[in-house]
């Protein structure tokens, strides 16, 4: 396998190689299955296994959209870290104040780790969880995101009142005043949760380990080490507490022509004489800069949110599909962290200013981390995981994320298709060596499948 991936030179053969790493994943760990919902792309709708509801997203895609823009020019931009953690809350908060309104759903207290019980909803009386979700959605986009600006909260404020009237023209009713306080409360519970989750060591004092290949500020910037506790906060699956990726395979070398070595060159060939494709996708899945990038799992959340809307999707499939990806996503940065600092490995641009070209810097930025696992592809592998959990393994799509910057949209035959690609994305970069991708890659569709086997239906 080792060889094969040094013979790899041309984007096909490395994206066909990535996605057979996927699949070959997917049998390791029995096979996949679609439990929220149906694709079928025969007639562009998707078909929902169990009716959820008969209420229309189109309130809670529409808050996406407006939080990603909030996203999109918040400078500075938030980390990709902190976008999803926000999104992993805010999809459990949206699924809570919708639950009662899917059949025989089940609390995400029952299965995620240390998740208190909801409010409970008042029995027999009438709900509407449109209303609910509005409630709940506004809630967590005023108090997750930092930093909002008065244009931000006027956006905030005139999205609720849209909603409320359009949802509900009678907002004296006392459906309508139980609703919006049932989603309030519900949105505030989990918030309340959300800052026992670790966070509070954000700030903590951390001096990086010094040993050969070890890790250290990368230029030009030369940041400090980037939340280096994070692998110890709460993850969203008890079964996520321990784990760590598979260790490095090859030991670190300085001689030329060691495996070492070569892992580091390949990385400095590829982006030094990058193709022209190979730049576009360096900088498709980029995903920062303000008014450039959304950051990783904003990008996530503009897909799974367009292809909602494309499919027509109900409330309830659609709060079961952002709150499974996202905590899917959350415990993939987690347990990247805990990986990333167990191991300290050197990045790509420190090896080869020291020993090979002095003056090269990346394609695109180097994160302030230590490079193995490569988080790009171990979260975008894991929410591309649970996304084939709604829509299916082999669903193709295309992806318009960055049109606006000119950037044509992508197109690609199944979610592992994209995950692979985002993968490569960083070896074109220069900030990440081919087996830290292929380690990313399967790590997080490890993580994905777990959370994609949730049961929220029983």
């Amino acid at each position: 396998m080792t060889h094969l991936m040094r013979s790899l030179r041309s984007h096909g053969s490395m994206r066909k190689y990535f996605v057979f790493a996927c699949l070959a994943m997917a049998l390791i760990f029995n096979g996949c299955k679609k439990e929220i919902s149906v694709p079928d792309q025969s007639n562009g709708t998707l078909a929902s296994a169990r009716a959820a509801t008969n209420s229309s997203s189109e309130v809670v895609t529409q808050w996406y959209n407006l939080q990603t823009r909030i996203m999109l020019y918040t400078n500075p931009n938030p980390s990709p870290v902190v976008t999803g953690r926000i999104f992993a809350y805010e999809g459990i908060a949206l699924y809570e104040s919708v639950r009662h309104g899917i059949p025989n759903s089940v609390p995400l207290s029952s299965v995620l780790y240390q998740m208190p019980e909801m409010p409970a909803k008042e029995k027999n009386n009438g709900y509407s969880w449109s209303i609910a979700a509005n409630a709940a959605m506004a809630f967590m986009t005023r108090n997750m995101f930092a930093g909002l600006t008065a244009h931000n909260q006027a956006s905030i404020d005139s999205m609720e009142a849209a909603y409320n009237e359009k949802l509900s023209p009678d907002q004296a009713s006392e459906v309508f005043s139980r609703s919006r306080e049932f989603g309030r409360k519900v949105a505030a519970a989990v918030f309340e949760w959300s800052k026992s989750d670790g966070i509070s060591h954000n700030s903590d004092p951390y001096t990086p380990p010094v040993f050969p290949g070890a890790w250290v500020p990368t230029p030009p910037a030369l940041l400090p080490a980037a939340l280096p506790y994070l692998g110890t906060y709460r993850p969203m699956l008890e079964m996520h507490l321990t784990g760590i990726a598979p260790p490095f395979p090859f030991a670190y070398s300085e001689t030329p022509g060691s495996p070492f070595y070569e892992e580091v060159n390949f990385t400095y060939q590829t982006s030094k004489n990058a193709t022209a494709e190979q730049k576009t996708i360096a900088r498709f899945w980029a995903d920062v800069g303000v008014g450039t990038g959304y950051s990783t799992p904003g990008h996530h959340i503009r897909i799974l949110t367009k292809l909602l809307e494309k499919n027509g999707a109900d409330l309830g499939t659609a709060a079961m599909a952002y709150a499974k990806t996202s905590i899917a996503s959350r415990d993939a940065f987690i347990m990247t962290w805990r990986s990333k600092y167990h191991y300290n490995q050197i990045r790509p641009v420190t090896y080869v200013r020291n020993l090979i070209d002095p003056s090269w810097l990346p394609y695109i930025g180097t994160p302030n981390h230590p490079e193995y696992p490569a988080a790009h592809a171990t979260v975008s592998s894991a929410f591309m995981e649970a996304m084939a959990g709604v829509f299916g393994d082999n669903y193709s799509f295309s992806d318009d994320t960055y049109e606006f910057l000119g950037i044509a949209p992508r197109d690609y035959s199944s979610f592992g298709d994209a995950a692979a690609e985002a993968g490569l994305s960083r070896i074109y970069g220069g900030i990440h060596y081919r087996e830290s991708v292929k380690a990313g890659l399967a790590f997080g569709k490890q993580i994905g499948k777990h959370v994609r086997d949730l049961q929220l239906q029983q």
